[in-house]
Order: structure tokens, then C-alpha cells, then sequence
């Protein structure tokens, strides 16, 4: 039986709902994807791109980017791999690699790299894999793999909750807040951790320029509500003490 909307607003939402579901009226996380890559594209941050300090004095003191420097995956990978591949079918290939770049892509200075790429692309490609499929993850009780309408519903009054939060630490809206602003954002969201956690969560969630991008601030409030709502159902007497044998903890949080 179809669920029945409360108001215009879940009108609408159900009827989005329905025509991504299908007729099995649940999503999966792609489909999710989907939902979230289309309403809330203007909300995740534009492509960044990353240039290393020290590149252009590097190649300067070597008078220019280094010959070869456009196969320098490859010659780096034959570097790597070369020495495996002896007596294989893949060895003509990594010997080929180095006789026609003989080591100019791999020249290394102090501090730096010769003939790498200078710049480094961080591109928008719309929510992330992971982080879909952990949002179905924490929202799916039974473990399908899939939404139904009321937790789909549920989940969105979180990411609603989680964006605003977002927009308090990113006033000019570039889709990303600084990394020392995530214990702010973090206990406006609900969430009091202490500095070694939260000096985890930076480096784990956090890009190259340390700021944290939209998408990636909503699987850190994700990965966190889910550990405590794992916590808290072993917890029944709120004495912040839970058991777990390894194969119950690994079975509660493998899937998130």
C-alpha cells in the first residue's frame, strides 16, 4: 500500500519518490544519488584544482618541466613494477616505458617532484558513492540495501538539519567550510567530541587546502550518528559503557 502524504510538501516529495523508486517504492543508493546530485547541486563545491608551492622553482632550477614528463605515470609504474615482471608477458611493455623516457620523469628534488603533472584536480562530480551508500546504510534497519518512503523521508529532515548546519560555517556558500570550523559545525549539528576525534575526522575528511567540502561534512555527521545509534542500542542503562563481541561489532559497522 502506497503511504499517504500529510501535506502538499509530502505530496510532492512522494511523487518524487515514486518516479525515481519504481514499482518496488524503495531506493537504492544510486538512485539516491540521483535525488541528492539533482536538488542539492548548487550546494556541493565547484572543481578545485591544487598547485604545489615548490613545483615552479623546481623546474626552474632544472631549466623546465622534465622531457618525458607526459609518461610519468607510466615510467613511475615501471619503476615499481619492472622488477616483477621479469619473465612475464608484461615485461616488454615496462622496459619499453624506460628506454623511451630513460628516468626524466622520475627526476626527484628535495622536497618536490620534476615532470609530474603541476597541478592537481578536485573534481565536482556530484555526491560520492560512499556517501550515499552510507546515508541508505544508516537509515536501513532491515538491511536491504534499500529506502523505503518513510525512511527516505527521515533521512532528507536529517540532511536538511545537517545542511543548515553546513551554511552557518560557509556564509559565502563556496560549498566547503574550514577544518578548524568543524567542531563548531559539528556541536551546532548535536555532536560533542573531544580533540583527538575530531583531529581524526579533519584528516580524514578533509582536502589538500584543508577545507571540507559539503558532501564530505555530511558523511562525517553520517558516520558519526551511526556509531552512536550503534552504541546507544547496547547502551540500554545510559551508563556510556556498551559490550560488543568482534564479530557483533564488525557485523554492526561493516555496513555503515
Amino acid at each position: 500500500m502506497d503511504p499517504k502524504p500529510k501535506d502538499a510538501h509530502n505530496e510532492s516529495l512522494l511523487k518524487l519518490f515514486k518516479s525515481i523508486a519504481g514499482p518496488d517504492m524503495e531506493v537504492d543508493w544510486m538512485e539516491l544519488k540521483r535525488i541528492l546530485d539533482h536538488s542539492m547541486k548548487d550546494d556541493l563545491p565547484k572543481t578545485t584544482s591544487y598547485t604545489p608551492l615548490n613545483y615552479s622553482q623546481q623546474n626552474a632550477d632544472y631549466g623546465g618541466p622534465a622531457q618525458g614528463s607526459e609518461g610519468g605515470g607510466l615510467n613511475i609504474l615501471a619503476l615499481l613494477c619492472g622488477p616483477f615482471c621479469k619473465g612475464t608477458p608484461f615485461e616488454s611493455i615496462f622496459s619499453e616505458s624506460n628506454e623511451q623516457s630513460p628516468g626524466n620523469a622520475n627526476q626527484t628534488k628535495a622536497g618536490g617532484y620534476i615532470g609530474l603533472p603541476p597541478v592537481i584536480v578536485e573534481e565536482n562530480n556530484g555526491f560520492s558513492k560512499d556517501v550515499c551508500r552510507s546515508m541508505v546504510a544508516m537509515m536501513d534497519v532491515d538491511q536491504s540495501g534499500k529506502l523505503g518512503f518513510e525512511e527516505f523521508e527521515a533521512l532528507l529532515n536529517d540532511i536538511a538539519k545537517w545542511k543548515a548546519v553546513f551554511k552557518l560555517y560557509d556564509p559565502e556558500q563556496t560549498g566547503r567550510i574550514d577544518g578548524f570550523k568543524l567542531r563548531d559545525a559539528l556541536n551546532s549539528a548535536g555532536y560533542h567530541l573531544n580533540n583527538r576525534i575530531l583531529n581524526a575526522l579533519a584528516h580524514r575528511y578533509g582536502s589538500r587546502d584543508g577545507k571540507i567540502s559539503f558532501d564530505d561534512f555530511l558523511m562525517c555527521a553520517v558516520k558519526i550518528r551511526t556509531y552512536i545509534d550503534i552504541f546507544k542500542q547496547r547502551d540500554t542503562e545510559n551508563k556510556d559503557v556498551a559490550t560488543f563481541s568482534m564479530d557483533e561489532w564488525i557485523e554492526k559497522t561493516i555496513y555503515s
